[in-house]
């Protein structure tokens, strides 16, 4: 595992440091056709309308996901901090599992996140990818949309929350932050079989699976916030699920008794704890059109210095 961390002045400064941290790591990029790979897993990487923008793909030149995940400026409606320069960033890079977080404006986080799927059975690449923002023009022009049951992007909203949505726009792809390529059922990046003609949305499973057990964090004995899998499911037909993707190296969590970057330690492993967005325990729960994402967060496992 390779951490590394500093500062980034722009958005390419922040682009070149992830694909350096990659580099380091075993990653090839190709200059040409701007894309990382590895075991099979392809990742184009740009910097286009001032955001980090990143679009997983089956190969080297084709086999585009639906729409790109992107880092960058959010605004609207509600009182978003400005997403300002300089950053501070980090990149944990693992052996089939990349997370970059960045640090802006004193209390903002944003993230971006990509891998390769370990559960078996999988007919596709495997491929996960997921960022801060999907690839519409919304910008998050209401706020934040979660919640401890549901991420609903709707009225032109943001879930920052990796594989958390529990509804997403099928037909401009404006909501969408995370895709996986699973292939179940020859549906390649889609994360639902279901579709609405009326309103262009599918309802894909996101956090409602964990959400019983997001909902009773932190623990009530102790203070404690467990530490719960990250996981996405596939809907398909006859009402039957399939898991696609369980992450090896990040956690859902919540972040009422942590301060933003606190490293923790859980039997042999250290993990460094991180807010969705901005961390609020005066609203703790979130919910719709906010400037904030409560006390929801994950932590990454950590083995730097």
């Amino acid at each position: 595992m390779g951490y590394y961390n500093g500062t980034a002045n722009d958005m390419t400064a922040l682009r070149q440091a992830l694909i350096d941290a990659c580099g380091l790591e075993d990653w090839s990029w190709s200059g040409t056709t701007e894309v990382l790979s590895k075991s099979g897993i392809f990742l184009r990487v740009r910097v286009a309308s001032g955001n980090l923008e990143l679009l997983a793909r089956t190969s080297e030149t084709g086999g585009d996901a639906p729409g790109v995940v992107r880092i960058g400026p959010v605004g609207g409606n509600v009182v978003l901090p400005a997403f300002a320069f300089p950053m501070a960033y980090e990149v944990f890079v693992f052996a089939a599992e990349v997370y970059l977080i960045v640090n802006y404006s004193v209390d903002c986080y944003q993230w971006c996140a990509f891998g390769k799927s370990t559960v078996s059975g999988v007919p596709g690449t495997g491929m996960w990818i997921g960022a801060s923002k999907g690839g519409g023009s919304y910008n998050g022009t209401n706020g934040v949309s979660m919640t401890a049951t549901q991420g609903a992007h709707a009225s032109f909203d943001f879930c920052p929350a990796l594989s958390w949505a529990t509804v997403v726009d099928n037909n401009s792809y404006r909501d969408n932050n995370f895709w996986l390529h699973s292939d179940l059922d020859s549906k390649g990046w889609w994360l639902a079989q279901t579709f609405n003609s009326t309103t262009s949305t599918s309802s894909p499973i996101g956090i409602a699976a964990a959400a019983p057990l997001i909902g009773l964090l932190p623990n009530g004995w102790n203070s404690e916030a467990v530490l719960l899998p990250i996981r996405a499911w596939m809907i398909r037909s006859s009402n039957k699920i399939s898991l696609t993707a369980d992450l090896e190296h990040a956690r859902y969590t919540r972040v009422d008794n942590y301060a933003p970057g606190e490293i923790i330690t859980i039997g042999s492993d250290r993990w460094k704890v991180f807010p969705w967005y901005r961390k609020n325990t005066a609203s703790r729960n979130g919910g719709v059109g906010l400037s904030h994402t409560g006390t929801f967060g994950w932590a990454i496992r950590y083995e730097g210095p």
